[in-house]
């Protein structure tokens, strides 16, 4: 009988000095290796790496390690490193806190789906869609509003949004498909996912986490006048965290690979 969770060979111990570890490498790529408040849309944040370790902590060492890693980070990075005039938004909190427990049922979800077809053309319908109706949202609207203050669109923004979120699609398609070429070369019986799989359950996690639950705590936080710019916002960074996700944690993977068991042993 498969055995549906995901095992490694670590100790009580050795998981609690890791997770030490992973909240402070978190903290860091989040509020020091990022680029925190784009422009003037709040809390909208491009982490080079944070997010990936975070679901990788959460794989590797179970959902409530994961949980209490995204909260602890997320606060501990509040207090060192956010400006002091900066009040603390427990909503977003919850953000990470969500990624953090989720991450491993949707790598354990994931591991199941066996077909690339169905991952690729679900994945990629679903940003097409997406691009289609921000390119809709930017042609068609005149202006976007951040709290009380009104933003016009203007023609050079109409053009250049819908250009970048296109990059940025394309990139993600030809980086997964390179990535799964170079990784696939690279398989061992110890590894459970394959670039595909990897990179769909950070498209789910991007998806619910980010873009639906996190947009709506942001609404929360910031007032839901500023719900269209945050929301498309996000769905622009979800371009740019998936492929850089994909490979951190496929990268990782197969440098602790050494920690799990092999496939067979797993599945008696």
């Amino acid at each position: 009988m498969n055995n549906i969770f995901l095992k490694n060979n670590l100790s009580i111990i050795q998981k609690i000095t890791l997770s030490g570890l992973f909240i402070a490498l978190i903290t860091i790529l989040q509020k020091v290796v990022a680029i925190n408040y784009i422009s003037i849309v709040p809390f909208v944040r491009v982490s080079f790496g944070g997010c990936a370790l975070l679901i990788f902590a959460s794989v590797f060492l179970g959902p409530w390690y994961g949980l209490l890693i995204g909260a602890a980070s997320d606060i501990l990075g509040y207090f060192i490193f956010d400006p002091k005039t900066m009040g603390f938004f427990p909503q977003i909190t919850a953000i990470y806190t969500l990624m953090g427990l989720v991450s491993y049922f949707f790598f354990v979800l994931v591991r199941f789906i066996k077909n690339k077809k169905v991952m690729i053309i679900t994945e990629y319908s679903v940003f097409t869609l997406l691009f289609i109706g921000i390119t809709l949202f930017i042609t068609l609207s005149e202006s976007v509003t951040l709290y009380s203050s009104t933003y016009v669109l203007e023609l050079w923004q109409k053009i250049t949004i819908p250009i970048i979120i296109f990059l940025l699609f394309s990139l993600l398609i030809i980086l997964n498909y390179f990535m799964d070429k170079y990784f696939s070369k690279k398989s061992d019986d110890r590894i459970y996912f394959n670039v595909y799989q990897i990179s769909f359950a950070c498209f789910l996690i991007e998806v619910i986490v980010m873009i639906l639950f996190g947009t709506l705590m942001k609404g929360f936080a910031f007032g839901f006048q500023t719900y269209p710019a945050i929301l498309i916002t996000q769905i622009i960074v979800a371009f740019f965290n998936i492929p850089l996700n994909t490979f951190i944690i496929s990268y990782i993977m197969r440098l602790t690979k050494r920690f799990y068991p092999c496939q067979n042993e797993v599945e008696k």
